[in-house]
């Protein structure tokens, strides 16, 4: 099963995008702060818990499906 971590990461290099392009993109298109850290965090699955809004800013960055999200979530919360 993919986490949603791994998920994240896998959306944002398909885009070929870097960390840092996505912390610059959603602080001026979503006015939403985060680092690089923090992302990195979570796409490593060190940081299990996300800021909703953050979850949100990047779905529609990375043009997530919300029901394809939710999907993704409830099946991890599952196997736990």
């Amino acid at each position: 099963m993919i986490t949603i971590g791994k998920y994240l990461r896998k959306k944002r290099l398909l885009k070929n995008l870097t960390l840092q392009q996505v912390v610059d993109t959603t602080k001026t298109e979503y006015g939403c702060t985060t680092s690089t850290s923090v992302l990195s965090a979570i796409e490593t699955d060190k940081n299990k818990i996300i800021d909703g809004e953050l979850l949100f800013v990047l779905s529609d960055f990375y043009e997530i499906d919300l029901q394809e999200l939710q999907t993704l979530i409830l099946k991890n919360l599952q196997i736990k």
